[in-house]
């Protein structure tokens, strides 16, 4: 309201309200208690994510590694295999060997320093043999019993050893030093290992030919199976008449993640199939001979 001397005068109250924030409002335990209750599970789900990615990262480490130690292992086999001898006349056939074993008689190159050049002063070094007898094999300790998965109780696997004589005459030449042969345990994580022999028809569980001089007995094929599952010793009291038959057929491998198969081709073997001819011809001969025993002991 303006009065006469153009001033105003507020009517009402002269005090006025003050509008202000409001007062601040302190956490309640149990909203601190579910606070805190929410951060330990946010914590724990993401420290079981992490754990749960750190043991799947380990196992595909370790299966990795597993799958890499039977992979070097078989193709070093393989190798050597290739390069078996078709026959030596002092050696025999270049391959025999049955399920759990191999015998290789292979040629390799002379270490390299014995083509570099020497003065007249020089000590020349001992020769080597280009000739290598090679076996590969499962050892065990009778001493160590334990049970394998089977149920049956034997000797402990020691894994995959490889047994090589370097010279044609090492033995006789050494005496009775230990030197006279290396045997190395190639791999005692490696504890299974299978052979089998391609004739060019069948796969057979063992090759123990031994033909002439002039026949070439190799196989066309060997498979080769690695694993780390620990195979039982065979008894040798135990006798398999269906193992005795000279032309047993072998099953495939059945598949398993923790086993490595490899097939070698053997350059060498006759390309007309002259294994299975002589496979056969023993095959006769031994047939002949049982129907004979059994004649005479009828008569």
């Amino acid at each position: 309201m303006m009065n006469g001397g153009g001033t105003s005068r507020r009517l009402g109250g002269s005090r006025g309200r003050r509008v202000g924030r409001p007062a601040a409002r302190g956490l309640t335990l149990m909203e601190m208690l579910l606070a805190i209750g929410l951060l330990v599970l946010l914590l724990g789900f993401m420290f079981g994510i992490y754990w749960s990615t750190l043991r799947a990262r380990e196992r595909g480490k370790s299966s990795v590694e597993s799958t890499q130690l039977a992979r070097v292992v078989a193709e070093r086999m393989a190798r050597e295999i290739r390069g078996a001898a078709a026959n030596l006349s002092l050696l025999g056939p270049g391959i025999q060997g049955r399920e759990h074993e191999i015998r290789l008689n292979t040629f390799v190159l002379p270490d390299r320093g014995l083509f570099q050049k020497r003065s007249i002063t020089d000590k020349p070094l001992p020769a080597q043999s280009d000739m290598r007898e090679i076996r590969y094999y499962l050892a065990y300790d009778p001493d160590d019993e334990v049970e394998y998965p089977d149920g049956t109780t034997a000797g402990r696997n020691l894994g995959l050893v490889r047994r090589e004589v370097k010279t044609l005459n090492q033995a006789s030449t050494l005496g009775t030093r230990r030197e006279e042969v290396d045997t190395d345990q190639l791999a005692p994580e490696v504890r299974y290992v299978r052979f089998r022999y391609f004739d060019g028809v069948d796969w057979v569980r063992r090759w123990e030919l031994t033909g002439l001089p002039t026949q070439n007995t190799l196989p066309q094929a060997v498979e080769i199976t690695v694993g780390y599952e620990p195979l039982p010793p065979e008894d040798p009291t135990e006798i398999d008449l269906e193992n005795e038959e000279i032309d047993d057929i072998a099953e495939p491998e059945p598949y398993d993640a923790k086993k490595f198969t490899i097939v070698v081709r053997i350059p060498q073997a006759d390309t007309f199939f002259g294994s299975r001819l002589v496979r056969a011809q023993t095959r006769l001969g031994q047939g002949s001979g049982l129907s004979g025993g059994l004649g005479g002991g009828g008569g």
